[in-house]
């Protein structure tokens, strides 16, 4: 690559950057005593990319890797990379994810009118496995949390909701990623839900549905049969506010 289309790169990252920040300002915030301050003049950005290139190349690394702006996007987030003034006072760069829905996504508890619990049986490609788990996903722009969590169970499970429990809002990533997914309890028709999925569930790596009593479920927790965080995190809210009981007896 050349100079020049380094240079338009770098450029078009940071022309990204600044529409980000005028859309969403709220990533941009310094709060006091904040461990990392975002710096937000050019002057300081332009040295924070510098030293981070410096140690990049000398890692054997591309000198992009200190580039700061919208370094990549798609229609579900965008990765961000900050140009940051440490703790220590060193300057250098942060990289997070940004979700494209400023609402988060949305993962959803189905119950059925019986009290069992309906998890899915899920292939996800960032790790090459198999997991039981509760339906989720991105929430579209414009979209709030309990409209995407209505969306999923249709789109994922084929069912409707009866009534929705707000259960609380969840960091899935403090370390990486900015803003939060929320969670949900949803009650749903026994009666709507097949027996198995759809062709558009299939297509999303999903391979069965399994419908479970509270203890089950609970067993199947502590057994470690279930490492989704989403569905772990769901579980935990639900039963230490009251909204799902372990033991139906």
């Amino acid at each position: 690559m050349s100079s020049h289309d380094r240079a338009a790169g770098r450029q078009a990252a940071l022309t990204d950057y600044e529409a980000l920040r005028e859309h969403r300002p709220e990533l941009f915030v310094n709060p006091s005593g904040a461990a990392f301050e975002i710096l937000l003049d050019r002057a300081d950005q332009d040295r924070a990319a510098d030293a981070m290139s410096r140690v990049a190349v000398a890692a054997g690394l591309s000198e992009s890797v200190g580039h700061i702006g919208v370094v990549y996007r798609d229609a579900y987030f965008c990765l961000v990379r900050d140009a940051v003034r440490f703790a220590n006072g060193r300057l250098g760069t942060y990289i997070r994810i940004v979700p494209a829905s400023a609402s988060g996504g949305a993962a959803v508890l189905p119950v059925l009118a019986d009290g069992r619990v309906v998890l899915l049986r899920h292939f996800r490609h960032a790790d090459r496995d198999w997991h039981w788990e509760i339906p989720r996903g991105f929430g579209d722009p414009g979209e709030d949390g309990a409209g995407t969590a209505a969306r999923e169970l249709q789109e994922e499970l084929g069912v409707h909701v009866r009534d929705f429990t707000y259960l609380g809002p969840l960091s899935p990533d403090t370390g990486m990623r900015a803003g939060v997914d929320h969670l949900y309890l949803a009650h749903i028709g026994t009666a709507e839900l097949a027996d198995e999925p759809t062709q558009h569930a299939r297509a999303e790596g999903i391979h069965a549905y399994r419908a479970v009593s509270p203890e089950e479920f609970r067993t199947m927790v502590a057994d470690r049969r279930i490492s989704d965080a989403y569905t772990l995190s769901a579980y935990a809210l639900a039963m230490a506010q009251g909204v799902l009981k372990a033991d139906m007896g």
